[in-house]
């Protein structure tokens, strides 16, 4: 058993029958948080300990009934979601939700708008299925105009703040027009990701926020020039890295650019394991020592704060809540509200939680960050260093 302070992370772990006992009949619902102990249950070693040390370690109290004669109660927290996503699988629940407007679920708009580019980055279809980024393929495929203006016509009156727009090389898409600040939404947030091979100055660009890719082989050149016509730019750089060697000469580089703003992606090539394993796999440890809120404990047992909210638009008109699962609708036939619905009832993403083994039998289940693009690049249930 592990008993975990969300205030201030201090764990405690327990192999005691007789402390899981006590903490069950805790959590029982007519006991209400509160549980009597007799002095013959104080004088049985095993129940003595545990106590002595929940009370040590501010966990618990231990209250005496001449004292406090009036039985304590305690509102222990439980996971009771305003809308519970599960009521969409029912049909009659589904319309009540359609109803209050689940518009509010999308958090982010993640457009394609060209599958063409010129470069050749050995690890190409390998970036985009890991973390966002700019990517091609043989199609060549560019999404229509009229396909943009329906996206962005739509997500004008939804919550969303945030579009992030990228392509193979955006570059080459001839409808950018359409970004001008004259023409979309200024409150929503736009962020265009562009290979730094392939950036070049551009109004409709350049008046929101570029993400710069980088990966190796290293143009430095190239990369020294892009610093330079950026300058006074909303700019981040996003650092794609394989192995020790490429983080070293990273990290050489942007202190010598005097970069800061910039954000590194590990990048599995399937032959570097021991890299990911070193600097990306997590520990018994790792976990422990990131203070978990109870809100992320609570948000972690229903689902993927790394996938949720978000949909991806791809040139050929499909709509994915993820670029590694299924689609879900298309552009040309499903309004962005029935998508969502259809993801909340069909779970290819954002529901994705750690329930599968070796993680639905770990201890650390709900406080270990939710599963990510890696798990699935790599074929793996976890990402944990060791069995715990």
């Amino acid at each position: 058993m592990l008993l975990y302070d969300t205030h201030n992370g201090r764990h405690l772990h327990f192999k005691s029958t007789k402390a899981l006992q006590i903490v069950n009949k805790i959590y029982e619902n007519e006991n209400l948080g509160s549980i009597e102990i007799d002095t013959s249950d104080m004088s049985n070693l095993e129940t003595h300990n545990f106590i002595d040390t929940i009370v040590i370690n501010g966990m618990g109290k231990l209250q005496s009934q001449q004292e406090y004669p009036v039985k304590p109660v305690v509102l222990l927290p439980i996971l009771s979601l305003n809308f519970d996503v599960d009521k969409f699988k029912d049909i009659t629940n589904a319309e009540l939700c359609l109803a209050r407007d689940i518009s509010n679920y999308l958090l982010d708009v993640n457009i394609i708008l060209n599958n063409s580019c010129n470069q050749h980055c050995s690890q190409c279809q390998n970036y985009h299925k890991q973390f966002f980024c700019c990517f091609k393929d043989s199609s060549t495929e560019k999404m229509n105009q009229q396909s943009l203006i329906k996206i962005l016509r739509q997500i004008n009156y939804y919550p969303v703040r945030t579009i992030n727009i990228t392509g193979g090389n955006i570059y080459q898409y001839q409808h950018l027009e359409l970004f001008d600040i004259t023409n979309v939404n200024t409150k929503k947030e736009f962020n265009f990701y562009v290979h730094y091979l392939n950036y070049q100055e551009n109004h409709y660009v350049d008046n929101h926020n570029i993400h710069i890719i980088v990966n190796f082989p290293l143009n430095i050149s190239r990369l020294r020039d892009v610093k330079s016509i950026t300058k006074g730019k909303n700019v981040k750089y996003h650092l794609i890295v394989e192995d020790e060697e490429q983080y070293n000469m990273f990290e050489s580089t942007m202190s010598e650019f005097d970069i800061e703003d910039f954000e590194v992606h590990p990048c599995y090539n399937g032959n570097n394991s021991f890299f990911f394993e070193e600097n990306v796999f997590m520990s018994k440890e790792d976990i422990l020592d990131n203070n978990t809120s109870m809100r992320e404990i609570f948000r972690n047992q229903k689902m993927n704060a790394n996938f949720f909210g978000s949909l991806y638009f791809f040139p050929n008109g499909e709509i994915k809540a993820n670029p590694n699962e299924e689609t879900i609708g298309n552009l040309n036939d499903d309004g962005i509200v029935d998508v969502i619905n259809t993801e909340m009832v069909k779970n290819t993403a954002w529901r994705k939680i750690r329930f599968c083994e070796p993680c639905s039998n770990c201890l650390y289940q709900y406080l270990c960050p939710p599963l990510s693009n890696y798990e699935k690049v790599m074929k793996r249930n976890n990402l944990c260093k060791v069995k715990f």
